[in-house]
């Protein structure tokens, strides 16, 4: 037994760095990506817990013609910060039925949260989701109108 107590140490202080890595701020429990469970995305009708963070998280869609397609750009005016960390994970734009459009990882690192998109159709409606590493995913809408 006391050849296998050194092991045993080993393993236990192991599992404790492993803690301590996966706790944030305040001891909260990071999540992994894959984690995450949110019923619906928020908005700025709907910010669940987060009321008062809309302005700072709710993605604003941006487009215009470009000959046959659009050139959308979504942007979100969130801080980029690795110091935190808080930052915008990801960006992703789908047309009104769902349907994947283009998607843009991000980084802590990054100077903003912006994707631009180049679309080859013009759908009649657009949706931005964000996703936020502290407050979840964030979603706006917008119809196509074009002069």
């Amino acid at each position: 037994m006391k050849r296998n107590v050194p092991i045993l140490v080993s393993i236990i202080l192991a599992g404790v760095a492993l803690m301590v890595v996966s706790t944030g701020p305040g001891g909260k429990t990071a999540r992994a990506e894959g984690d995450y469970k949110q019923d619906k995305p928020y908005t700025r009708e709907n910010p669940g817990p987060w009321a008062g963070a809309e302005s700072s998280h709710v993605p604003q869609i941006t487009y215009e013609k470009m000959g046959k397609g659009l050139m959308v750009t979504v942007k979100v005016n969130h801080p980029m910060d690795p110091k935190k960390p808080h930052y915008i994970m990801w960006i992703k734009l789908e047309d009104g039925h769902g349907k994947l459009l283009g998607n843009k990882e991000l980084m802590a690192t990054d100077p903003a949260a912006t994707a631009t998109f180049e679309l080859a159709s013009v759908p009649g409606k657009l949706k931005a989701l964000q996703r936020c590493n502290i407050h979840g995913i964030w979603m706006n809408e917008t119809d196509v109108k074009l002069k």
